[in-house]
């Protein structure tokens, strides 16, 4: 569980290093706002294009073998980037980083499940939700201190080090264990695709993805551009914003094994997201009272993550499926967290960061969407 557990921070830590580091990418290169925009989303292409393909080939085919292919990928991805002497080898990188990246928490769902026991999976899916603000909050400690007395190359090189101890980890520590491949390669897409509850996860965690990624993407350059911080300031701040989600990710867990709802806390989260986002966006408080609205959209919030990956688990048609509908999951988030931070940057970038705010309530309400879209298949399933 915890050499899983580690390839997932590493993961984190691939999308977590990027925003603080985006004030030194723009100036080292020339970067226009959009452009650093790619940089920080170009990891979601491949997720975006093939999440579901990676699911079911790692459903048919080994989650351990596609683990190890992700953080193989994210090592080289990180030593090319950290090498790269201008923007397009740099995109290179992250294009590299991101099929690595869908590989590796593709599969991670489907190796917790198998690594846990039935009574501990809720408390083991709610750590593995954790792998994305923790290590991404780890990253941004690490680049906090590296832009002061380094320089972003070194973040990367040390980044792609972790990536490949931890795939030496999950080698050793994981056993080859078969994915149960007797359900075809089409037939585990067509009933994933056509299982309603796996859609309305997508649409939950798509629409919490898109908030969480364009506040995390664009708060540094936020701190730095309009507040007129310093980039370790900014890199503290986020980094504080990041970890302050794990504890709501550890909420979502506590929850969950106390037979709350996943619809209900679906809903009630997003509409908490709604309201502290409108804090957040709109210059009508103190700038401690912008960043407090900050960390409650983080803190809960995080609950939302823990109600999904506990539902691709439980909902999933047969253990033979989590793989699949975990990549679907993951590649509407990706495409989501493509295209909400380049939206955000080209709202802001026209008409202020407030004029952002309408987008980020439209993510918010499809989140809801999906826990409303639970909620009827709930009830469905409570009725005698």
């Amino acid at each position: 569980m915890w050499a899983v557990f580690a390839g997932g921070l590493v993961a984190g830590a691939a999308i977590g290093k990027v925003p603080p580091a985006l004030p030194a990418l723009r100036g080292e290169f020339g970067l226009t706002l959009i452009e650093a925009g790619y940089v920080a989303t170009l990891l979601n292409v491949m997720g975006g294009a093939v999440g579901m393909f990676a699911g079911v080939f790692s459903d048919r085919f080994g989650h351990k073998r596609m683990a190890l292919g992700g953080l193989a990928l994210m090592a080289a991805g990180g030593a090319v980037g950290a090498l790269a002497p201008g923007y397009a080898l740099l995109l290179l990188s992250r294009f590299l980083e991101g099929t690595g990246f869908i590989m590796t928490t593709v599969a991670g769902v489907a190796l917790v499940a198998q690594a846990t026991a039935a009574a501990d999976r809720p408390a083991a899916m709610a750590l593995w939700s954790c792998y994305l603000p923790a290590g991404g909050s780890l990253a941004m400690l690490a680049a906090s201190m590296a832009l002061v007395s380094y320089d972003w190359r070194g973040l990367w090189a040390v980044i792609a080090g972790t990536a490949l101890a931890s795939f030496v980890w999950l080698a050793h520590a994981v056993p080859p264990r078969a994915s149960g491949g007797s359900v075809g390669v089409w037939r585990l897409g067509i009933e994933s695709l056509t299982h309603g509850a796996s859609l309305f996860l997508c649409l939950a965690f798509a629409g919490y993805v898109a908030q969480w990624a364009a506040f995390m993407t664009w708060l540094p350059t936020f701190v730095v551009g309009e507040r007129g911080g310093s980039a370790a300031q900014a890199a503290l701040l986020t980094a504080l914003w990041v970890a302050i989600n794990v504890p709501g990710v550890l909420l979502g867990g506590w929850l969950m094994a106390r037979g709350a709802r996943r619809s209900r806390i679906i809903v009630l989260a997003s509409l908490v997201q709604g309201l502290a986002a409108t804090g957040a966006f709109l210059d009508l408080l103190p700038d401690w009272g912008r960043y407090g609205s900050c960390l409650a959209f983080s803190f809960f919030g995080g609950v939302i993550p823990t109600a999904v990956f506990s539902g691709v688990a439980a909902l999933a048609r047969s253990p033979q499926h989590i793989g699949t509908i975990n990549g679907m999951v993951m590649q509407a988030s990706q495409i989501t967290q493509f295209v909400s931070p380049i939206v955000i940057a080209w709202i802001a970038g026209r008409l202020g960061w407030g004029a952002s705010l309408p987008a980020m309530l439209a993510f918010a309400a499809c989140a809801a969407a999906g826990g409303f879209g639970m909620a009827r298949i709930e009830r469905t399933k409570m009725a005698p």
